[in-house]
């Protein structure tokens, strides 16, 4: 590796990742990591998944004259966006990850080189982009990432109820609208308030793709029917491909760990009025809700409350069975929080929640590309950040 001694602008070179530079700077980044071996092989699992094969973007500086010599990279996946100001439409947003600077180079400037270029490629074709990041706050908001404050609420097993809230149906429905669905365990519970007991199904992979597509419809509705305001709001589309990549992850890692694949990736109650994905994050012992959603037909406050309750125990027995003490979910709204406290209020012995101001230390960070020189730019309402906005 050469040395930084007398290193200057002109003898570094930004470009676009070759496949070779793509590799060297997988392999530096791994060095990096307590298990280099598994993070080259989750990380070639997850190129192989739609989202990236797609969607990704990598960049590098490299020493001029030796593109083998990488400097610093980082990689991004561009994605659809929602966008409401003045009027509805959809765009293209990038997810930011892997921003690394060969430990030779650090301390030099470089990943802030790196990044000046690319917000300049990202301009070209988005809108906005995004980091997750759990340090560095200033670093990046003075390179024009501003953070968002959020909370999480948290979901935590003590111990089991002596008499467990869900009771198994003989006979679990067996389709939507769209076609037969596998069998999966259904559950039978009554929530606070309500005198009938709803059924909670879980869902399989190919559930997802029609969910997500109800989701996204959904979320195209309501930006569309959103009031002008002196804000922009913007939210990242909930596809499917976005919701597999993550499952992907969770899936490699359970395989690793475990030895046993994920058959349930979340749960629906029994008329498809409510549903949740979540994502099994074992390295971190915690089940995530990627995305709790009520359909059109669930209008009431109440109904609402009532299937976020009985989803979120559903969620609660999922991470029972894997063995993880907590479930958490990001920026719950009140309804959100008022079914959370039902859960714990109804389980006290075996459920605590908790609140917190921090998002499991993770702080997102969204820029939005200005529209000119010396453009003050609005206000930016990010949407929706709830955690399969995650890369």
């Amino acid at each position: 590796m050469a040395e930084p001694m007398g290193l200057t602008l002109d003898d570094i070179v930004f470009d676009e990742a070759t496949p070779e530079q793509q590799h060297i700077a997988l392999e530096l980044r791994a060095e990096a990591c307590p298990a280099p071996d598994e993070f080259i092989e989750r990380e070639r699992h997850l190129a192989q998944h739609e989202l990236t094969r797609s969607s990704r973007r990598q960049w590098v500086l490299y020493l001029k004259g030796y593109p083998r010599q990488i400097i610093a990279s980082c990689e991004a996946t561009r994605q659809k966006i929602l966008i409401s100001d003045d009027t509805a439409r959809e765009a293209y947003g990038y997810t930011i990850r892997h921003v690394f600077t060969a430990p030779v180079w650090r301390r030099l400037g470089m990943a802030a080189y790196l990044l000046s270029y690319v917000k300049e490629r990202m301009d070209e074709d988005s809108e906005c982009s995004v980091f997750f990041s759990d340090s560095g706050r200033e670093y990046y908001t003075g390179l024009g990432w501003l953070p968002y404050q959020g909370k999480q609420a948290n979901l935590i097993l003590l111990s089991l109820p002596q008499s467990p809230p869900f009771t198994p149906l003989e006979s679990p429905p067996q389709s939507l609208a769209e076609g037969p669905r596998p069998r999966a365990p259904s559950f039978s519970y009554r929530p606070t308030g309500l005198v009938n007991a709803v059924t909670v199904d879980l869902l399989r992979l190919e559930n997802l793709p029609w969910f997500c597509k109800q989701d996204n419809y959904q979320l195209r509705a309501r930006f569309k029917d959103m009031p002008p305001t002196k804000k922009t709001h913007v939210a990242f589309a909930p596809t499917y491909a976005r919701l597999e990549w993550q499952l992907a992850r969770a899936e490699f890692d359970a395989v690793r760990m475990t030895g046993k694949t994920i058959p349930y990736k979340g749960a629906r109650t029994g008329n498809s009025k409510s549903w949740l994905y979540w994502a099994h994050d074992l390295p971190a012992k915690k089940l995530r809700i990627l995305r709790i959603v009520h359909g059109a037909d669930c209008q009431t406050a109440a109904q609402r409350i009532a299937d976020t309750q009985v989803l979120l125990e559903a969620a609660l027995a999922e991470a029972k069975e894997w063995g993880l003490p907590k479930v958490v979910l990001w920026n719950p709204d009140e309804e959100v929080i008022t079914g959370c406290k039902a859960v714990g209020n109804r389980n006290t012995a075996g459920v605590k929640v908790v609140f917190d101001q921090q998002m499991g230390g993770c702080v997102p960070s969204l820029r939005w590309k200005p529209s000119g020189p010396g453009d003050p730019g609005r206000a930016i309402e990010w949407e929706d950040n709830y955690g399969y906005c995650l890369p």
